[in-house]
């Protein structure tokens, strides 16, 4: 039964940020290859980085470490150089004299380390701290728990604990071309068998959405927000959503604040950059249909600017209360290892190819999460990927013979 703890109390939280945020699982080793980005607009380059500390094996690629790449987010303050990747997998060379989660070497683990942290995972060894990491079981693989924890682990705490989701509940959730949205809709209907109408800038991500059992999908053709809005409605009907989730940003919820319950609705954003005194003023151009009578009543007309004003931003890594942080991802873990999830890999490159897996993002080619090997120096593919073409060749070569015969 999976288990889900509330926020603990002032003094139990101070603790937990006094003592156990700053201690680390690391080693001091020798040199080490890693993607390193030191000016915004420039290629990101391969360096030598001395002093990390804990082996990497697959590191997730986010739009985030994208947008931050881009330099269009100066507001974060990104120390450079910066080494992007803030979710990985792989398993612990040495741990430090503090051990709170009784790690031992080798242990399969997967990290989660804050947006803003310069040592993040496209790395061959990582710092990393003891809270922000966790033990994987030899039935999940590291490749697919490397793209689960953010988006996965976010969408737990704001299902389970503050809109408290449940069968048959109606969802709208945005999704873009990674993978918050994706895994909120994936936690949706896996998990709390909600309804969820999927909302994609895309039609290849359209496509899966409702492979992972979206009811309805619903594209952004060209920034159109009219044609988006008479879409929504026709998908809707006269029915209103409890929750709208939003992963996109763009301004999408003052368009759809129209479609949730005024009265007991919730407007949720988890995009990593929502800002709230900017959020007001980023109202997509768009002409609005005539209401309905009922909804151009003042009591409703307040209710819809009322949600508008107290937009709820969630950020996992960001929760204050690190008994419920690393529960959510233990809980994701094990709905992982039962099956009733899954991630999804849209691609995955070599370490020696990081740029071509960052303008594959940027060109909006991918659909979910985009993984890179960081063990992988080999432009031409790595041992896995040549042992699966030898195997494709030798059956290839096998079918071939006994036609022949």
């Amino acid at each position: 039964m999976l288990s889900h703890k509330t926020i603990s109390t002032v003094g139990k939280l101070a603790e937990h940020w006094c003592g156990r945020k700053g201690t680390a699982i690391w080693i001091i080793r020798s040199a080490h290859r890693a993607a390193v980005f030191r000016e915004p607009g420039k290629p990101i380059a391969l360096e030598t980085v001395k002093k990390v500390r804990v082996k990497v094996h697959y590191c997730s690629l986010n739009s985030t470490d994208v947008k931050i790449l881009s330099g269009k987010h100066k507001e974060l303050n990104i120390p450079l150089p910066f080494i992007p990747g803030h979710e990985f997998s792989g398993e612990i060379v040495e741990i430090g004299k503090e051990n709170p989660h009784f790690f031992n070497r080798g242990d399969r683990v997967v990290v989660m380390n804050d947006l803003q942290d310069p040592n993040g995972g496209l790395i061959s060894e990582a710092v990393v701290k003891n809270r922000d990491v966790w033990p994987v079981p030899q039935s999940v693989p590291l490749k697919e728990m490397a793209v689960l924890p953010y988006g996965h682990g976010t969408a737990l705490l704001t299902f389970a604990l503050h809109c408290h989701l449940k069968e048959n509940d109606l969802i709208i959730i945005t999704a873009g071309p990674a993978g918050m949205g994706l895994a909120a809709i994936d936690l949706a209907v896996s998990v709390y068998k909600a309804k969820v109408i999927a909302i994609c800038d895309t039609e290849s991500s359209s496509d899966l959405v409702r492979a992972k059992g979206a009811h309805i999908s619903i594209s952004i053709r060209k920034n159109n927000f009219k044609k988006l809005y008479k879409d929504v409605q026709d998908a809707m009907g006269d029915k209103k959503a409890k929750v709208v989730y939003d992963a996109v940003g763009k301004g999408l919820l003052h368009l759809l604040v129209d479609f949730v319950n005024p009265e007991t609705g919730q407007l949720i954003s988890v995009d990593p950059f929502y800002n709230a005194e900017k959020f007001l003023t980023e109202v997509p151009e768009f002409d609005r249909p005539k209401r309905k009578e009922k909804e151009n009543n003042p009591d409703t007309v307040d209710a819809r600017a009322n949600m508008l004003k107290n937009v709820r931003h969630f950020d996992l890594y960001e929760n204050p209360d690190v008994d419920t942080y690393r529960q959510m991802i233990t809980d994701t873990i094990e709905m992982r290892s039962e099956g009733m999830i899954t991630g999804h890999i849209s691609k995955m490159f070599p370490m020696a190819k990081i740029q071509d897996a960052i303008e594959f993002i940027q060109q909006k080619q991918c659909t979910g999460k985009v993984l890179i090997d960081v063990q992988c120096m080999d432009e031409d593919g790595c041992a896995e990927d040549k042992e699966k073409k030898a195997k494709s060749k030798s059956s290839d070569g096998d079918a071939k013979k006994k036609s022949k015969d």
